[in-house]
């Protein structure tokens, strides 16, 4: 049998995996280099962005691996295209935040630099990969390409928050990969074949006997990818795998980790379009859920990265939204949320970066710490208000109302009525959850009351009488890269806030 062979089709997959491998040789040949891993990783990513751009521009079909039937082992549409270039952007941003850090202030990072390098290239190589495969076999290993290697970035940051997150991670991932491995039987006793086509699978539903088996295939797919896109209830690993693992670490496990996810999902939902809404009722209830218990346990903390992770979990409800029904532009809408969600998070780890470099890596951000945020580093300030701005929805950053507009959409047009009813429900208490900590930076800082009562009180009444307020103490300047990435982030919010249809032309 004659397949046919593509090889700038397959470029955005492979060149991050070259990358991995490269990282380690060079690594060999070149040890104790801590920055050269993470540049040759952004190198990389950019390099698999850089194929992709080429292969669009030339008008590329994204296929290859064809047999002579003109079946496709490796298909990316505009939608598969746009996903691949938005994880190794987003993997880009992630090594350049890990090129940052200060290895040298975290515990158990010393001798890992190459290795984590290598870990992040392999798992953006399965992000990459699993948009566009279209057999079951590919589909499992490219997917769990894109998990296993995220369990050893985690544990690599030494120390106990991380060697559970880590764990809570492993568990979690094997019982994905297992709940998913049985979707996957059960997909294949079903249609009879590992291709992952509508064909298959629409004359597998018209037969009573073999309809069953389609569905509840269906219902295990959705089961093991809801682990990975941390949808409520299969969410119970993200508070602690991102409290655990740091600022960078925990960017890439809610952005490129959930670019992967998605796509890994749309696969399986493309394939299953034609079989109507009721097959998708289960989805509609997780997404219901995930927004809810998201939102109502983002109020409740003041830890940064436990925020951003229930965060997650409210945003994950909000991707999956659009899918939850058979309607025209559901697939767009909900990659183009999917956009607006990364960059909005993307704009908000740089500032945890930031400001996890600034001050010393003993005790993780909390709410507290953004007090007058503001009035000491404007720039990081701002570029973190866009970034919750656009989570919330919320003007100026435009693009985050016409995000949650364009995901409302079809199921407005499918007739779910109760579902568009929690979702705005959510998207007002979404609101008040990221204008908590928006506000924080405008907060005066707290400080410390002296021992002497005598002393306190004239002190108070003297700054009352002159008008001045306590005097703040601001941060160390953070490196310059933090103030590229803010920059370059928040053009991003502006840009696509004035014109959203340059994002959503991406997909």
């Amino acid at each position: 049998m004659k397949i046919s062979f593509d090889a700038l089709a397959l470029a955005p997959a492979v060149v991050p995996m070259v990358g991995a491998l490269l990282v380690l040789l060079v690594d060999v040949v070149l040890p104790g280099r801590a920055r050269l891993p993470w540049v040759l990783a952004v190198l990389a990513c950019l390099g698999g962005l850089g194929a992709l751009i080429v292969g669009a521009v030339t008008g590329g079909h994204g296929t290859s691996l064809c047999d002579a039937s003109g079946g496709c082992y490796w298909q990316a549409d505009q939608t598969g295209v746009g996903l691949q270039g938005l994880a190794l952007a987003s993997a880009a941003v992630v090594a350049v935040l890990a090129l940052a850090e200060k290895t040298s202030d975290m515990p158990g990072t010393k001798g890992h630099p190459a290795v984590r390098a290598m870990l992040v290239l392999a798992a953006t190589a399965g992000c990459v990969g699993v948009v566009a495969a279209r057999d079951l076999g590919s589909w499992l290993v490219l997917i769990e390409l894109a998990t296993i290697p995220s369990v050893a970035l985690v544990a690599l940051r030494g120390g106990r928050q991380a060697a559970h997150g880590a764990l809570t991670l492993l568990v979690t991932a094997l019982v994905s990969f297992a709940v998913l491995a049985l979707g996957a039987a059960v997909w294949f006793a079903a249609t009879g074949t590992a291709s992952m086509t509508g064909d298959q699978v629409l004359d597998a539903f018209a037969d009573p006997a073999r309809k069953p088996l389609v569905v509840l295939a269906m219902m295990l797919v959705i089961a093991g990818v809801g682990f990975k896109l941390s949808l409520a209830p299969f969410h119970a690993w993200t508070p602690e795998a991102f409290e655990g693992s740091g600022s960078w670490v925990a960017a890439f496990l809610a952005t490129t980790s959930k670019v992967g996810a998605l796509g890994g999902m749309l696969v399986v939902l493309r394939a299953a379009s034609s079989l109507g809404s009721s097959a998708l009722t289960a989805l509609a209830v997780v997404a219901a859920l995930s927004m809810t218990v998201g939102n109502v346990m983002a109020w409740r903390q003041d830890g940064a990265l436990r925020f951003m992770a229930w965060s997650t979990v409210a945003q994950a409800g909000w991707v999956v939204l659009p899918m939850t029904v058979v309607a025209g532009g559901s697939v767009t809408a909900a990659a183009a949320y999917l956009a607006l969600y990364t960059i909005g998070t993307l704009a908000v780890f740089v500032v945890l970066a930031a400001l996890e470099d600034a001050r010393s890596r003993e005790h993780e951000t909390t709410i507290g710490d953004l007090r007058g945020l503001f009035r000491t580093r404007p720039m990081m300030a701002a570029t973190l208000a866009l970034g919750l701005l656009a989570l919330a929805g919320l003007p100026p950053s435009i693009i985050g109302v016409v995000a949650k507009i364009v995901a409302l959409k079809p199921v407005v047009a499918g007739g779910v009525w109760w579902l568009v009813v929690i979702a705005l429900l959510n998207a007002v208490l979404g609101v008040a959850v990221y204008l908590r900590w928006i506000a924080a930076m405008f907060a005066p800082v707290a400080t410390p009351a002296p021992e002497n009562d005598d002393v306190s009180e004239e002190a108070a009444a003297v700054a009352a009488l002159s008008g001045n307020e306590p005097e703040l103490t601001p941060l160390p300047r953070p490196k310059k890269v933090y103030g590229v990435l803010a920059a370059l982030v928040s053009l991003a919010v502006v840009t696509t806030s004035l014109a959203p249809n340059v994002l959503l032309a991406l997909f």
